[in-house]
């Protein structure tokens, strides 16, 4: 081919300039990329404002107990034939155990970072029988009841509230504390890793930081001494537990009958854990919460020796929600941005095509950078007035500005407005898809075929080969 006819080819073919758009759309995905990073960024940087908040005034907290640990000397010969003993614990679980906690959510800030926190007053009651010792393979002789302990685990000891007393069978015991042995209570009831950080953090790190002068292994929670007495069948035992906490609260239901009753007035809870509530009510002024849970329900018995058992994969409870997740939503958004970039040069396109009007290709990249941006006053805007108002200011500020760069551009009236109808189009069409979150793939999917659909009908009587002869003829 001459050097004329290949520049001929390349001005007016019509195949090089769909080759040369699509490139260019491609190209964008570079700065839409470059917005991804941006969303990622304002994310950690909330989550970092979540974690300071959590430090200061309680993290995620986990109950677990009450457990009532028996310690006991275990003798061993060694070789030089000396007796030697060593202290272990047999611990007991309640025979039912009830939990009802009223929780009262705040919203804390940090800059324009919200997180949630709560204060709660939690109601402990139940019944222990009397340890049976024998049959954990216990000589009476080698217990020693007098220095037995009940304790509770809590992950974040820094969010109680007030001093703790223990009715045990009529008598008043003052909670100290620590936990005498990390056999069951465990620290945090997550074992968070201390180490320094390199890569991606997770949600439950950001949101659950334990403090810095507590290591991986060390037992986290209060316990209370007991004289226990032979020949008792039963003890009866209740406590109050002030608590303060960030957005999870949940309890381990140690009892062979665990009833767990929670109440709120926040609106936007989360079950989570083990177990979901087997009755649950949910208003606009708040929820409430049952669970009973069976010994049947768990993976370890009522009474064992030593750390044989993890009790805290059991833990059920509820995370209080922020209803909105603008950065989730944000990012969601721009999985469509391809979509927006393709149709919007795609009008252009058309506009080449049948008005026989050149556009350059730094037009087009002009125009799909003003797409890209909406993205970025998405994310800003959202941070501080929500993401409804921003998704409109931005789709608003967008829309206005490629219609009237497009009226420039086209020189055509009719094609801009086509042009900002499509738009405005889309951009309402995924902010519902944004909404129906359930049902985001199958409106996606009826979006795709009804705009491949309307390009396939304006398309069908072009005659494409005929196009760039034309063109070329004049």
């Amino acid at each position: 081919m001459e050097n004329g006819n290949f520049a001929n080819w390349v001005r007016y073919s019509v195949t090089f300039r769909i080759a040369v758009v699509g490139i260019l759309a491609l190209l964008l995905l570079i700065p839409v990329g470059m917005v991804r990073n941006l969303i990622n960024e304002r994310e950690f940087t909330k989550k970092t404002a979540e974690a300071e908040i959590s430090q200061k005034w309680g993290g995620q907290q986990t109950i677990a107990g009450p457990i009532l640990s028996v310690p006991y000397k275990k003798y061993a010969t060694n070789s030089r034939g000396e007796r030697l003993a060593t202290t272990r614990y047999a611990h007991f679980l309640p025979e039912k155990l009830s939990i009802n906690s009223v929780i009262k959510p705040q919203i804390r800030s940090r800059g324009i970072f919200d997180a949630v926190v709560y204060s709660s007053e939690i109601n402990f009651s139940g019944k222990f029988t009397g340890p049976d010792i024998k049959n954990l393979g216990i000589k009476d002789a080698e217990a020693d009841w007098s220095k037995a302990f009940l304790s509770v685990g809590i992950s974040d000891t820094r969010g109680i509230e007030d001093n703790i007393k223990l009715d045990w069978n009529g008598h008043y015991i003052e909670f100290k504390p620590g936990v005498p042995s990390d056999d069951v209570i465990r620290d945090g009831a997550q074992n968070y890793a201390m180490e320094p950080y390199y890569g991606k953090r997770t949600e439950r790190q950001f949101l659950s930081v334990p403090p810095p002068s507590r290591r991986i292994g060390q037992s986290s929670g209060i316990s209370a001494p007991l004289s226990l007495e032979k020949g008792v069948d039963e003890y009866e035992f209740s406590f109050k537990l002030n608590l303060a906490g960030s957005r999870d609260i949940q309890f381990v239901p140690v009892g062979r009958i665990t009833e767990i009753a929670l109440k709120s007035d926040w609106n936007a809870p989360s079950f989570s854990g083990a177990f979901l509530p087997d009755e649950r009510t949910l208003t606009e002024k708040g929820f409430k919460a049952f669970w009973k849970i069976l010994d049947l329900n768990r993976g370890y018995p009522q009474a064992w020796t030593g750390n044989a058992y993890n009790i805290y994969s059991s833990a059920s409870g509820v995370k209080l929600l922020i209803t909105v997740d603008d950065y989730k939503k944000a990012q969601r958004s721009v999985k469509y941005a391809l979509l927006i970039i393709a149709l919007t040069f795609l009008v252009f396109f058309f506009s080449e095509v049948f008005n026989k009007k050149r556009i350059h290709p730094i037009q087009y990249i002009l125009v799909g950078l003003a797409i890209v941006l909406f993205y970025a006053l998405l994310v800003s805007i959202s941070e501080v007035a929500g993401f409804g108002w921003a998704y409109l200011a931005s789709g608003v500020a967008t829309i206005g500005l490629i219609t009237l760069y497009s009226k420039s551009v086209l020189a055509n009236t009719k094609m801009a407005a086509i042009q900002a109808a499509i738009l405005s189009f889309l951009y309402l069409f995924i902010y519902i898809i944004l909404q129906l979150e359930d049902y985001a793939l199958l409106m996606g999917s009826v979006l795709l075929f009804l705009i491949l659909s309307a390009i396939m009908y304006l398309s069908r009587k072009v005659d494409w080969y005929a196009t760039g002869e034309t063109e070329r003829d004049k």
